[in-house]
């Protein structure tokens, strides 16, 4: 039983990075184009009119398309959850060797999507 509840405390500890930074998986994209986008992620497809904004939920990249054909398709991407990785490995991280981490990578919290995007396209 002992062996239990040491695994389940290391287990716990080891997300520290995730749960002490948080991840964000949410995105607050503005269309500031004359054109209604298409932006799909893997939340789903959604189409945001000229001039408004949603927050779209995803894990992965964020793909944009304007109806204007003139416009280039846009990508947002990911990017390292920095701080959650620095917590990962410095607080227990050590004792544990790469389980922190590998925890995260698992759990899809080692990358986070920027909080806002703003979309423009003026052709």
């Amino acid at each position: 039983m002992k062996k239990i509840v040491i695994l389940s405390i290391l287990f716990t500890l080891s997300a520290c990075g995730t749960i002490g930074i948080g991840s964000n998986h949410e995105t607050r994209l503005y269309n500031n184009s004359k054109n209604t986008i298409t932006v799909s992620a893997d939340s789903g497809v959604y189409k945001i009119k000229p001039e408004q904004d949603m927050v779209i939920y995803s894990n992965n990249d964020l793909t944009i398309k304007s109806s204007n054909s003139a416009c280039n398709e846009k990508t947002v991407m990911r990017e390292l959850n920095t701080p959650a990785v620095i917590l990962d490995v410095f607080p227990i991280g050590w004792m544990v060797g790469i389980l922190p981490v590998f925890v995260d990578a698992i759990s899809n919290n080692m990358y986070r999507m920027p909080k806002t995007y703003s979309y423009s396209c003026t052709e």
